[in-house]
């Protein structure tokens, strides 16, 4: 193994000729002991190899290669609203926001939800209504359930 090092380390003297022999050695080596593709060795200024295990330039790919888009949805326009429209949409939010939630107020008006969250949050008795059922559903755990969700809630916090 020492001969082989030795012969890895082009000198000042080594001729055109050896470091072609070197980094042909060289990768030899390299794809022997690494088990893994070689595309491409080259020597640098300082007499060091640099061995790549990827392509120099990637293959051109068209898109009648590529598999179909997992994802069709487009994202929706930066709309924006009129004030007759956010009337409408801070109407219908405190009216029903049972009804109306956010995701289905912005698929109506067409704008993203965080829009919907700006222009018409929800209101304060839909809140404590909410804060009220969670609470319920807090009462009804048992003790170890409970002891599991204050330890993620502790977990949390620690992030």
């Amino acid at each position: 193994m020492f001969a082989v090092c030795k012969t890895l380390i082009p000198t000042a003297q080594a001729t055109a000729r050896q470091m072609r022999q070197t980094v042909r050695l060289s990768s030899a080596i390299a794809r022997k002991s690494l088990g893994t593709n070689i595309h491409y060795t080259e020597t640098l200024e300082d007499g060091s190899i640099f061995v790549s295990r990827v392509p120099k330039m990637l293959p051109e790919v068209s898109e009648a290669d590529l598999p179909p888009p997992i994802r069709t949805h487009v994202a929706p326009a930066n709309k924006s609203l009129t004030d007759e429209e956010k009337r409408e949409l801070v109407k219908l939010r405190n009216t029903d926001p049972a009804r109306w939630t956010v995701s289905k107020l912005a698929k109506k008006f067409g704008i993203p939800s965080q829009l919907v969250l700006m222009t018409a949050p929800c209101p304060r008795w839909r809140q404590q209504e909410i804060q009220q059922d969670a609470d319920k559903e807090w009462e009804k755990l048992g003790y170890k359930k409970r002891l599991i969700r204050l330890n993620r809630l502790r977990r949390r916090l620690l992030w």
